[in-house]
């Protein structure tokens, strides 16, 4: 596969181009792996030419056109973008399509099964690119040769028209966004859909990369799982591990999963409860999110499912966002970043303890400390000073070589579940008195995910929390894991009943 693209023609270099390098953490490998197809589902009808009118706007603000350029391999094998002088018919800026259904979503056979707000959970719900046909342009891109071999624009919008529902979907590629800045991307468009361009934040133009020094002013020797680090051998042990997972469970399956509100709250307060009656007198009162409660259900229900070693370390690998860390790198904020800034916290257990964990105290406490120890700026340039070495930029493996990789990165902050894109109904497809959401606000989220070369499985992606108060995780793992996952599933939901 990595010979076959090579020998493709590349597109000729078009003089009048900008050519710019990609930020150094935006050009790594797993995220060249990774393409997706992310897509809004919407109870309501919503108008695509004021949504492709508005997006056309936005581009002719500032440098937010810079986001329409093309994609290059140069001979030194690093990424560039080359920015046209001018965007035409022939080059646009992006590509926006368009499928129209004559019936109302659930009158259609692949629409009526996608998930929605409420959706019954007695059954597991298809995979995300099960509907694939439905959310996506069949030109749409889904690996990098589809962008460097070829003079698309980074973005493709989809807009999928139902009489009673619309399906918004962009496909792009990872080293474009992360999950925070595809937020920023969504709020810019929105706010010229609304008509507020004043609300329009400065792109921060791609020959301008904040996090260019990360890494080089701390020494890796101050990082807290220093110690703990594989390498040598020890690394190499954890991938032939790793590689005879891949072979010998070489069926996986991925289906969402949604956690009712009511059960995270009652499972937080709980963990809180057990917390207070444990911690010393005069101790600050003891904190978990509910992000650090899902996490842990989706860990002791993956340990339950999988079946590791009683004595197995299991390392819970969590993803966050490092803007706030760095304010002096973003002096006008982060509205107007594009691109990727997250790096890793790490979270060691052992399965028997995670087994023996019902109140979900253990894995919830440990993870939230781990995330507190982390994600400091000291941490994260110690941290950055060792992926700066590591082969191919990867993140560093803590832990030991018999360990079991797990990993959570938690989406909720990107809040898109309360992006209004109400200026763009043409009319409500479930009356709104009786949904929990408003109009023109996402009822569920389709995340497609394309890896190359990049295996995910054991990663959840929380997607977030949506107008219910309801949680959506998406993951895939070993297929002979779902029915325990699901019974797991089941239960949670009856306990919280009674």
């Amino acid at each position: 596969m990595v010979f076959s693209l090579f020998q493709r023609p590349r597109p000729t270099t078009v003089p009048t181009d900008r050519i710019i390098p990609l930020r150094y953490w935006d050009d790594l490998d797993y995220l060249r792996a990774l393409c997706h197809d992310f897509t809004f589902r919407f109870d309501d009808v919503l108008d695509a030419s004021k949504l492709e009118a508005a997006l056309g706007r936005l581009m002719m603000i500032g440098d937010w056109g810079q986001m329409g350029a093309r994609l290059r391999l140069n001979e030194h094998g690093k990424l560039e973008y080359h920015i046209p002088a001018r965007y035409d018919e022939k080059r646009p800026v992006f590509i926006f399509t368009t499928t129209r259904f004559g019936m109302n979503i659930d009158d259609h056979p692949l629409g009526s099964q996608l998930p929605k707000a409420g959706q019954d959970q007695s059954f597991l719900s298809p995979s995300s690119d099960y509907f694939a046909p439905i959310v996506r342009h069949p030109d749409s891109p889904r690996e990098l040769a589809d962008w460097i071999y070829t003079d698309r624009p980074q973005l493709h919008i989809h807009v999928t028209l139902f009489q009673d529902a619309t399906l918004l979907t962009i496909s792009y590629i990872h080293t474009f966004a992360d999950a925070i800045s595809r937020t920023n991307f969504f709020k810019a468009w929105i706010a010229v859909l609304r008509g507020h361009e004043e609300e329009v934040p400065a792109f921060v133009p791609y020959d301008h990369d904040p996090l260019c020094m990360l890494g080089t002013s701390a020494p890796a020797q101050s990082y807290t799982n220093i110690r703990q680090l594989l390498g040598g051998l020890s690394l190499a042990l954890f991938g032939l591990r790793y590689l005879f997972e891949l072979l010998w469970f070489r069926k996986l399956e991925e289906h969402p999963i949604r956690l009712p509100g009511r059960c995270v709250d009652r499972m937080r307060e709980t963990v809180l409860q057990e917390l207070a009656t444990r911690a010393p007198q005069g101790t600050p009162k003891p904190f978990v999110s509910e992000g650090d409660v899902v996490v842990a259900w989706w860990v002791r229900t993956m340990i339950k499912a999988l079946k590791p070693a009683p004595d197995r370390t299991i390392m819970v690998m969590n993803v966050f966002n490092v803007w706030n860390l760095f304010p002096e790198w973003f002096p006008n904020g982060t509205t107007g970043v594009i691109g990727n800034s997250f790096f890793y916290s790490y979270t060691l257990l052992i399965a028997s303890k995670i087994l023996q964990d019902s109140s979900l105290q253990y894995v919830a406490s440990t993870n939230r400390r781990a995330l507190v120890e982390h994600r400091t700026k000291r941490q994260v340039q110690a941290m950055t000073a060792i992926q700066r070495t590591n082969f191919m930029r990867a993140a560093p493996v803590v832990g030991d070589p018999g360990l079991l990789f797990l990993a959570a990165t938690n989406q909720h902050k990107a809040r898109y579940f309360e992006t209004d894109w109400s200026a763009a109904v043409v009319r409500a497809g479930v009356p709104v008195s009786q949904r929990p959401h408003g109009l023109g606000r996402p009822s569920y989220v389709n995340d497609i995910e394309y890896c190359r070369g990049y295996p995910t499985r054991n990663i959840v992606r929380i997607i977030g929390k949506d107008a219910a108060g309801d949680w959506h995780l998406l993951f895939k793992t070993r297929a002979g894991a779902w029915r325990v996952i699901h019974r797991e599933l089941m239960e949670l939901i009856r306990e919280k009943w009674e």
